[in-house]
């Protein structure tokens, strides 16, 4: 490497200048000393944003769902891996991922620089399947413990898992600094990729490692612009760059480095060479990176600078990347609620069509009109009832014995007619709440296709729900007429007919004043409902019977078909989606920050500061 094209230090924003080895030096800076308080803080609240993050799911299937899934994994594993070991121990060796792309001879390059064949390099792609891990003796028990990347598991030998970290010790290499070789960022293998991105969360330092053919290949930049915006500190190799080349190539890395706002990211040019028997890189060929990480190695206060630099990136970075999956977290709050108010619409409709059934008098045609007709007598007794009111009271009470037979079809008439509407628009209910989450993508992952009809249940619970209230209205009326003299069996007799009459008056709202619909069916019918409950009870009590019996089947309609939409519900609830799921992502991560803020990780010493 030139003296024009030495490398800035690993921390700062502006690039060094001047000869090559003061440009490898990497920048000191004396490390602060975190009061314990501060640190402990901080450690509480991670622990405790990992937890929200544990009790932060995204069920639905929403646009934002995968994404914020796997960045959620990210942050849990980079928290699990880096975040909360390194505060454990800011004195712990600086660990350097060596990452890049496929081929790009990251692991010739490790064998390189501790001269010796660490990490099995080759032609066959993948040849890194699992990471290894390369420091000075001293420092492997640190390493060992799993405190950092602690779901990998530790050996010594050769090994193709990629769940298992080796480790390898080098006395070439200087105490205080780990090598990592990591698997290819761009890998064929999915787990590949996926452990290389987990790797590099947990870097104190990155050293991308790229060729003159693929440098500007896109998955890297996408890398190393998170690992920018993430505060991690960068240095780049650019390998096997042809001699004639090398100025054209190494100029455009530059301007792309410094279009990425990555200008101070110290570069290495290695030439297009031969390897020796071994399988190694020339000495004087990475001579000047070996010398800049045994600088490196060697200044404490140097490592102490970039792990600071590195962690309190990271931790700023955390809570953009929580409000990301805040607002995602209350895009499935929404989308529940918006599933719910759906199926809320759908059976709203059928209870609106109940009560327009009431209260238009429909349901007062056919059968029921023919029944009512038939229960009162000829049309010529209809005629005469307006004329014989007080007798007609004085019959019921005392001297009629009755016919069941026209009363028992009357009733079963009105509850046939309930019954049929309601099992009608149960089922239109359930067809326009299965169609209205068929328009959205997560009630469509939810749906069965039982839903779309109504309950196997619902035929035998509509009748019981009319039985019922028919029960109910006999009772409403036998207790408003206990105070009437009657002898038991003519009792029995008012009873039951006062009772048909009241439910006949709930099938129209205008309490026997016949208008619209009512009209076309027969205004008598509603006339001689009215004189029926007038001959009995008298005038005062008409309007408040049939609202009480009109209130109570509607309640029992409400019921049924709450139960009927619980049904879907069901589905919503069974997400365990809470109401506002965001909210506790946004206060944990805030937490975080408050935290970061007063330990000042990268504040500077008063030396830094000017101060004496």
């Amino acid at each position: 490497m030139s003296d024009d094209d030495a490398p800035p230090p690993p921390v700062g924003d502006d690039a060094a200048s001047g000869d090559a080895d003061e440009a490898a030096a990497p920048a000191t800076a004396a490390p602060t000393a975190e009061p314990p308080a501060a640190v402990g803080t901080l450690t509480t609240a991670l622990n405790h944003l990992r937890k929200t993050l544990d009790g932060t799911a995204y069920p639905l299937v929403m646009p934002s769902a995968d994404e914020a899934g796997r960045v959620s994994a990210a942050l849990a594993s980079q928290l699990d891996d880096y975040l909360l070991p390194r505060l454990t121990r800011l004195d712990a060796p600086l660990l350097v991922v060596v990452g890049g792309s496929t081929g790009a001879g990251k692991s010739t390059l490790v064998n390189s620089l501790v001269r010796a064949p660490v990490s099995p390099a080759g032609v066959l792609r993948p040849t890194t399947r699992s990471p290894v891990l390369v420091s000075h003796p001293s420092d492997l028990a640190w390493f060992r413990q799993g405190e950092l990347l602690p779901g990998l598991t530790r050996t010594t030998e050769s090994t193709s898992d990629p769940g298992a970290l080796q480790l390898v010790a080098a006395p070439a290499l200087g105490a205080g600094l780990a090598l990592l070789d990591a698997p290819d960022i761009d890998s064929v293998v999915d787990r590949n990729r996926a452990l290389a991105a987990q790797l590099l969360a947990a870097a104190d330092l990155w050293l991308f490692v790229t060729t003159a053919a693929r440098y500007a290949d896109a998955v890297p930049w996408e890398l190393l612009t998170t690992a920018r915006l993430r505060g991690t500190v960068i240095a780049l190799v650019l390998d096997r760059v042809p001699d004639e080349a090398a100025g054209e190539v190494s100029a455009h890395l530059r301007e792309m480095l410094g279009a990425h706002d990555m200008a101070a990211a110290p570069l290495f040019v290695l030439p297009e060479t031969t390897l020796d028997g071994q399988g190694l890189l020339a000495e004087d060929v990475v001579q000047p990176l070996h010398d800049w990480f045994a600088k490196l190695a060697a200044d404490s206060t140097a490592r102490a600078t970039v792990v600071r630099q590195t962690l309190d990136g990271a931790l700023a970075a955390l809570r953009p990347a929580v409000e990301g999956l805040a607002s995602a977290a209350d895009e499935q709050a929404a989308a529940k609620a918006a599933l719910e108010e759906r199926v809320s619409a759908a059976y709203r409709t059928a209870r609106r069509a109940v009560e327009d059934g009431l209260r238009d008098g429909r349901l007062l045609r056919g059968e029921v009109l023919a029944r009512w007709q038939e229960f009162l007598g000829t049309g010529e007794f209809l005629r005469s009832l307006e004329s014989r009111v007080g007798r007609l009271r004085d019959r019921i009470v005392s001297a009629i014995t009755g016919r069941p037979a026209p009363g028992q079809n009357l009733q079963m008439a009105l509850e046939s007619q309930l019954v049929t509407l309601l099992r009608g628009l149960a089922a239109d209910a359930a067809e326009q709440a299965y169609a209205a989450w068929q328009a959205h993508p997560a009630g469509v992952a939810l749906l069965a296709p039982e839903l779309q009809k109504p309950a196997a249940d619902l035929p035998e619970r509509a009748e019981r729900v009319i039985r019922d209230w028919q029960q109910f209205v006999l009772e409403l009326v036998r207790i408003e007429g206990g105070d009437k003299r009657a002898t038991a069996r003519g009792a029995a007799y008012a009873v039951n007919g006062a009772g048909l009459a009241v439910m006949v008056a709930v099938f129209t709202s205008t309490a026997f004043i016949p208008t619209g619909l009512e009209v076309a069916v027969g205004a008598g019918t509603t006339v001689a409902a009215q004189k029926v409950l007038e001959a009995i009870f008298g005038d005062q009590v008409i309007r408040t019977l049939a609202t009480r019996a009109r209130a109570d089947l509607l309640s029992r309609v409400d019921t049924l078909l709450d139960t009927e939409a619980a049904r879907y519900r069901d589905r919503t609830a069974a997400v365990g989606l809470d109401p506002e799921p965001g909210a506790a992502l946004r206060r944990a991560a805030a937490d975080v920050e408050s935290a970061r803020e007063d330990l000042a990780l990268t504040a500077p010493t008063p030396a830094e500061a000017g101060t004496p």
